[in-house]
This record gives structure tokens, C-alpha cells and sequence, in this order.
């Protein structure tokens, strides 16, 4: 078998695999929303709230969630019939709303966050190490895919000004000038309060130093 022929068909392997991820996901993810009487956009919602600790503009929650600006609308206004999320000016501009959390929107957003547990018991077959490389092969993707335009763009360590990679984590881990902290590869962060976008050049020169193998 050529080289060729066999990374097409590991790429098709890796995608069939996460495509049946994919489905366990929305399956747990029907059944809790369904058991608190809500749609699985609708706990989404809470628990963006819940992790971002602000209130959010419509156009953040639909940029934040990929979802569109009607989609977005319909689902708050849900949210808010039930009690859930309350709308008030934004502290920024009295002529836009904000959307927050009220003090039952806060208890269910904290049972939304908890409904991927399910996937801790298999990833913690993985060991230390393992857990590790998979989390750095699933930046490198969500990365791409943000570049690519197919999933929206997140605080992310890799994009932002104040993270030093590594070029060898044997060597060092990699740095983080606004916390003041060494981090592995396992504890870079995904969404991060500190983060501040980095320009596009020092996005390049940051990812290539990531990017090459450990």
C-alpha cells in the first residue's frame, strides 16, 4: 500500500470516529436537555453564560455558538419565558441588550455543564501522558477549523499575545506572561479571561513553534 493510499484511509478512519463521537455526544446531549425541559441550543446558551460570567449581546451568543442571529433570538426569547435568562441594557451602549443569567438560569446552566461528564469516564482511560498529546492533536484541529471559517473563534492560548511556546517540552513547558505561569501541553486553555488576540504575525511565528512535533 502506497503512503498515500494509507493516510487517506487513516484520515477516513479518524473522521468516521469522530462522526461517532459525534453521535454519542448528541445523543446525551438530547437526553439531559429533554429531561430539563429544554433544547440542547437552548443549554448551550446557559452554559456559555455560566462560563463567561457577563452578559452576553445576541450577536455574541450567535457568533459564540455558530448559531444563526434567528436561531439565537428564538432561543433567548425561550430562555426568558422560562425564567431562565433576563435581558437588560448593556453597560456599554444603553442602546443594545445584554442577556444574563437569573438565579434559576445559573442552576440549570450548572446541570448544562455537567452532561458531557459521561465522556471523562473514557478519556480517563487514557493516561497522563496520552491525555496530554490527544488535547494538543484537538488544538491543532479546532485551530484549522477556525482558520478554515467551519467553527468559531475561541480564547485560546495559541492566538493570544502573551503565550510563549515551547520549542522542545522536554526541555520547558511553554509560558503564559499575563498569569506568570509554565504550562503543558494539558493545560493550555481554551477559553481564557486574560486573553488578549495577538497580531497576525506573531499568531504565524507562535504557531509554527506549536505546531512542530513535541
Amino acid at each position: 500500500m502506497s503512503e498515500g493510499a494509507y493516510g487517506e484511509q487513516a484520515t477516513g478512519r479518524v473522521t468516521h470516529s469522530l462522526l461517532r463521537l459525534n453521535t454519542a455526544m448528541r445523543s446525551q446531549a438530547w437526553g439531559w436537555a429533554e429531561s430539563a425541559g429544554l433544547t440542547p441550543t437552548q443549554g448551550e446558551i446557559l452554559a456559555l453564560l455560566m462560563q463567561r460570567k457577563m452578559p452576553l449581546r445576541l450577536g455574541e451568543i450567535a457568533r459564540e455558538t455558530a448559531l444563526t442571529a434567528a436561531t439565537t433570538s428564538d432561543a433567548v426569547s425561550t430562555l426568558e419565558a422560562k425564567g431562565l435568562i433576563e435581558k437588560r441594557r448593556a453597560l456599554d451602549d444603553g442602546r443594545a441588550l445584554a442577556v444574563r443569567l437569573t438565579a434559576k438560569g445559573r442552576s440549570a446552566a450548572r446541570r448544562a455543564l455537567q452532561w458531557p461528564d459521561f465522556l471523562s469516564v473514557a478519556i480517563n482511560t487514557l493516561d497522563g501522558e496520552e491525555q496530554a498529546v490527544f488535547y494538543r492533536m484537538l488544538l491543532k484541529m479546532i485551530r484549522q477549523l477556525q482558520v478554515q471559517g467551519d467553527m468559531p473563534t475561541h480564547r485560546m492560548c495559541v492566538t493570544c499575545r502573551h503565550f510563549e511556546p515551547s520549542k522542545s517540552m522536554k526541555k520547558a513547558p511553554h509560558g503564559c506572561t499575563a498569569l506568570g505561569q509554565s504550562l503543558g501541553d494539558a493545560e493550555l486553555r481554551l477559553d481564557c479571561t486574560v486573553h488578549e488576540e495577538a497580531d497576525s504575525s506573531l499568531q504565524k511565528k507562535n504557531w509554527k513553534i506549536f505546531a512542530q512535533p513535541a
